[in-house]
């Protein structure tokens, strides 16, 4: 499985047959555990920009962010075969991986500090912000950083768009957890960010 593995995460995604685009997540992978690549590109297609903005969003280097990032899709399809639909959404499953990837970085890295944030990502500058923007771009990242782990990947998750529930789910606590992290975390990050207006 390994070869055929890797190549899927790196053929270029183009033109799937209609009845792929119209598959559910779950369906997708299991189809690519049962051998379909074709499931799988088309799962790595609609996930991969998603995943990657999220796992950028939390580490400050844009490098170990693609690292992760690949690290979560090896994690996929190394666990395709395992994958229990009724256990999990295939979204919320994903980002457990992620979360978890990243925190095993954060554990390795627990004596290093980052001096500085990359502040060029790519997607943020292809829109030509302007200089303001920059700076309150880079003020938030640096808020970020600054949070505890569980705070910050609370944090990012919401603004991903993830339910309580499923970032209960993805990090593994209650929803009361969930929610007292969100307000300290933007409690923390307001005060920071008008500390530095």
């Amino acid at each position: 499985m390994g070869d055929v593995s890797k190549q899927a995460i790196r053929v270029t995604l183009f033109g799937f047959p209609r009845s792929l685009k119209a598959t559910s997540d779950a369906k997708l992978l299991h189809a690519y555990a049962d051998g379909d690549t074709a499931a799988f590109n088309e799962l790595y297609s609609r996930h991969k920009d998603g995943l990657f903005t999220f796992t950028s969003r939390l580490l400050a280097q844009t490098a170990a962010a693609e690292e992760i990032t690949q690290d979560v899709w090896m994690a996929v399809i190394d666990q395709a075969a395992k994958f229990e639909p009724g256990a999990a959404v295939f979204r919320t499953w994903l980002y457990r991986i992620a979360s978890n990837k990243v925190a095993d970085f954060y554990r390795r890295k627990v004596n290093q500090r980052t001096d500085e944030l990359d502040t060029k990502n790519e997607q943020f500058i292809a829109n030509q912000p302007d200089v303001e923007d920059l700076v309150l771009f880079d003020q938030l990242l640096g808020a970020l950083a600054e949070l505890p782990e569980e705070q910050r990947v609370t944090f990012v998750l919401q603004q991903e768009g993830f339910t309580y529930a499923e970032i209960a789910e993805i990090t593994g606590v209650g929803a009361e957890t969930v929610k007292s992290r969100l307000r300290y975390a933007k409690s923390a990050t307001q005060d920071r960010m008008e500390l530095k207006a």
